[in-house]
């Protein structure tokens, strides 16, 4: 009498179905789990990890189109760490006035430049310091304002149009490259008439 009371199971479409999918899923994330990385050399991995230690990135800027490409350069190399973007505007300051002299059109125009690298930043979601410092000399001041807010990295633009002096850097990028204590990057893009 029992016997004739156990039936065999009913196979479901849909019960095979996720049988098949969750045997899948598990040789994938066994194969993921038990795959051995391909060796990387010392001397890269080196290199990639003092990369991804930049954590706060100063672009020193004067509203020109070469210190705007320079705050997107600085925002392309901090994304993946999330780095702190920080834009200095140095006002410099004649030796003929104090430091605290009102300078309305210099003011305004450090504004209005401070505002347009702001938002290249926020377009990127990175987290933006904006600085407008005074000083006698523009490179000194970014020096002094990379060293308070302890930064990892200077990225400067440099006027293409300046290659064709007898001192293409300027005196700010030069004052930078010999005194910094700081990793530096001049970006220094093509002129629009070169090809």
């Amino acid at each position: 009498m029992l016997v004739g009371m156990i039936s065999s199971p009913v196979l479901s479409p849909l019960g095979i179905l996720l049988a098949i999918v969750f045997a899948v899923l598990m040789a994938s994330l066994l194969y993921w789990m038990f795959k051995v990385p391909a060796p990387v050399a010392q001397a890269v991995a080196h290199a990639r990890r003092s990369v991804s230690g930049i954590k706060r990135i100063l672009v020193p800027t004067r509203g020109a189109e070469h210190d705007e490409r320079a705050v997107e350069l600085a925002c392309r190399l901090g994304q993946e760490q999330k780095s702190q973007i920080i834009l200095a505007y140095v006002l410099e300051i004649p030796l003929t006035l104090s430091l605290g002299t009102p300078l309305p059109e210099e003011e305004a125009m450090a504004s209005k430049a401070m505002q347009r690298s702001v938002e290249i930043v926020r377009v990127h979601n990175l987290e933006v310091i904006p600085r407008v410092e005074r000083d006698r000399d523009a490179g000194r001041g970014i020096l002094r304002t990379a060293q308070d807010l302890d930064v990892d990295l200077i990225v400067i633009g440099m006027n293409p149009a300046r290659s064709h002096f007898a001192d293409p850097l300027g005196r700010t990028t030069e004052t930078l490259l010999r005194r910094s204590s700081f990793e530096v990057i001049v970006d220094k893009h093509p002129s629009p008439g070169a090809s």
